[in-house]
């Protein structure tokens, strides 16, 4: 046995399941990962992980007071971690709270698959994306998500299946 819980969904390819203590090192890496601004700091490579497991920790209390029974999902690929994903679940359809992916697996179709799973599951999808991320908003634009609000450095997005 390797640790990890048995997979419980499916995005596409990806299996996923609920990240478990076993998961806390590669989620604390894939944190500090997506924070590039982090790095840029003046300052030891252990001061920058210590601030970024607090920030980490911060994000996730956030998170849980903002989205109560948001679900966790780590994503795999063919058993290897390659991402992460938070979802919640409300009356208009599901937000998309917190996207992130390996930097290795970047431009590999992960996040694609994600966002291609929930729209076969979802009647409207939404979430939010930063103004300057180009990348992300070339994926979400490919996959028909429009702006349905600007709010400066921050997009909302939504993808509704019947339009």
């Amino acid at each position: 046995m390797n640790g990890r819980s048995p997979p419980v969904r499916r995005f596409g390819a990806l299996s996923a399941h609920t990240p478990g203590r076993q998961d806390e090192a590669f989620l604390a890496a894939l944190y500090l990962a997506c924070r590039t601004d982090l790095g840029a700091l003046p300052v030891p490579l252990s001061v920058v992980a210590g601030i970024a497991r607090h920030q980490q920790g911060q994000r996730d209390a956030d998170y849980a007071q903002r989205y109560p029974g948001a679900q966790s999902w780590l994503l795999e690929d063919a058993g290897r971690a390659v991402g992460w994903v938070l979802l919640a679940q409300g009356a208009q359809g599901v937000r998309v709270v917190d996207l992130a992916v390996d930097a290795g697996q970047r431009r590999k179709g992960v996040a694609r698959a994600v966002l291609r799973a929930l729209q076969g599951e979802e009647a409207r999808i939404a979430l939010r994306v930063r103004a300057d991320n180009a990348r992300a908003r070339a994926l979400y634009a490919s996959l028909g998500f429009v702006i349905v609000q600007n709010q400066g450095d921050v997009l909302e997005l939504a993808w509704n299946s019947h339009l």
